[in-house]
């Protein structure tokens, strides 16, 4: 039986974080992806828009290059 007052990553609302982090730091999509060593940027612009959040993995290198923690990347609901 799942607990329904356990916080949640708000996906929407992190995407719209990560993109005002890379606004912040002057970091593009393209330059992202080659940072991150991915073949594609397609997942990236999914974290913008809020349809999947970065791994464990993608969140430790994001805050490293963001220069902040992870938990300025992540926007938690709670009900």
């Amino acid at each position: 039986m799942a607990n329904e007052n356990l916080p949640m990553i708000d996906k929407v609302e992190t995407g719209k974080n990560i993109k005002r982090l890379m606004r912040k730091n002057n970091i593009a999509i393209t330059q992202l992806q080659l940072t991150l060593g991915m073949s594609s940027a397609t997942n990236i612009y999914k974290w913008c828009r809020g349809e999947l959040t970065p791994s464990s993995d993608r969140l430790v290198h994001l805050s490293r290059l963001f220069k902040c923690t992870i938990e300025d990347i992540l926007v938690v609901k709670e009900d």
